[in-house]
């Protein structure tokens, strides 16, 4: 058994989660971060293990990929999603961002445009803009069994707009936590394969899946589509190892194959971390047990909202969502202040991540983090509660 509750302080870290406060902020008083999506579990044992065995030796040069690194991706991808992958068709990169910003700058053309879909992590709409491609909208509908896709609407996007070249899929869905069912993913597939569209399938959260819930890779789709499907993946999320910078792309298409792993190269996007490595096959070699425990925790945790909520702030509207240890919390009933999440930080020093981020549409939700110690969220929930009484939204 892992020790989930442990509280483990992360201050003069140099942790972007943490310690940003009092240099950026001026706030003396700590303040209770619930907004990136970075988890304060101490890592697992093993990939803490394997970092100090390679740091041992006192030469950190130039490394290429060991065979135990792809063996360990194609293994895991097998073991977690059924998911069958070659050698050849895995591209690492530092980052999934990073990768996907390769991707856009690669095949997407000054005058050619990415869809997406809100609400949604705000760099998929943020770097196209980033590099001047022009973004459309196919928003997501919410309805009986959360967060689906507007099939129809995304079709009517690709008929009217023949300039569409990428679709950005968010696979489970970030901030929603919803898990696409293959007939959804089959179907939008189809739409892109027909309309000539590179699908881009983020799948950086496919392993943190609530109980009874289920993660469909979109590699699982039909094999006639694969040649326009890139998947990136990471074990970045589910180990909570953003600061080690790896990830990796999953290509079937053997002509892109080549021309990414040469633009990954060129631009240092395939230069992993040395010890990014090692993590990267201890977690997915010795991590099984650690991720289902991490997941049933985060559960709870999610269950614990639910009540709270429901006991203190009946009118703000969430769900338990089927994947990630994000809560997508809907504050509309309460009409609170445009600049809610800015005034919680100041004055009630707890920071949640704004729903305007992810879509102008949705200004009256906040995004909450809950991975972390139940005490932790449970004191970071009882400071937004105190501050609607004080401020008479509740």
């Amino acid at each position: 058994m892992y020790q989930f509750d442990k509280a483990q302080s992360r201050l003069n870290s140099s942790c972007t989660k943490w310690d940003r406060y009092k240099s950026r902020y001026q706030i003396e008083e700590d303040v209770i971060p619930l907004w990136v999506a970075d988890m304060d579990f101490e890592c697992l044992p093993e990939v803490s293990e394997a970092i100090r065995k390679r740091a041992a030796h006192p030469i950190y040069g130039y490394t290429d990929p060991p065979k135990e690194l792809y063996d360990a991706i194609i293994q895991w991808e097998k073991r977690q999603h059924d998911v069958e992958v070659r050698k050849e068709e895995i591209i690492f990169n530092t980052g999934v961002v990073y990768g996907f910003y390769t991707l856009i700058d690669m095949l997407v053309k000054h005058d050619e445009k990415v869809i997406v879909q809100p609400p949604v992590y705000p760099p998929f709409f943020n770097i196209p803009k980033s590099l001047q491609r022009e973004v459309v909208y196919n928003p997501l509908q919410h309805g009986q069994g959360g967060w689906h896709m507007d099939l129809q609407h995304f079709e009517e996007c690709l008929k009217k707009d023949a300039s569409i070249r990428m679709f950005i899929l968010c696979n489970p869905h970030n901030p929603t936590g919803q898990c696409y069912t293959l007939e959804e993913i089959n179907n939008v597939m189809e739409l892109c394969k027909r309309y000539n569209v590179w699908v881009v399938s983020d799948e950086i959260h496919a392993d943190i899946i609530m109980p009874n819930q289920h993660h469909v890779s979109a590699l699982k789709c039909r094999c006639a589509y694969h040649d326009n499907l890139i998947l990136l993946g990471a074990p970045t999320k589910t180990f909570n190892l953003a600061g080690l910078k790896i990830s990796y792309a999953i290509v079937k298409n053997a002509v892109l194959q080549e021309t990414f792993a040469s633009v990954a190269k060129a631009s240092g996007l395939s230069s992993i971390n040395i010890f990014g490595i090692e993590a990267l096959i201890a977690a997915y070699t010795k991590g099984d047990q650690w991720r289902e425990e991490c997941c049933a925790y985060i559960y709870d945790n999610f269950l614990f909202l639910k009540e709270f909520l429901a006991n203190t702030m009946p009118l703000v509207r969430y769900e338990i969502p089927q994947a990630t240890y994000l809560a997508w919390l809907d504050f509309s009933a309460l009409q609170v202040p445009a600049d809610f999440a800015e005034r919680l930080k100041f004055e009630a020093h707890v920071e949640l991540q704004p729903g305007i981020g992810f879509g102008k549409a949705y200004g009256a939700y906040q995004r909450v983090n809950v991975a972390c110690p139940r005490e932790t969220l449970k004191e970071g929930m009882l400071r937004i509660y105190a501050w609607l009484k004080k401020n008479r939204y509740l």
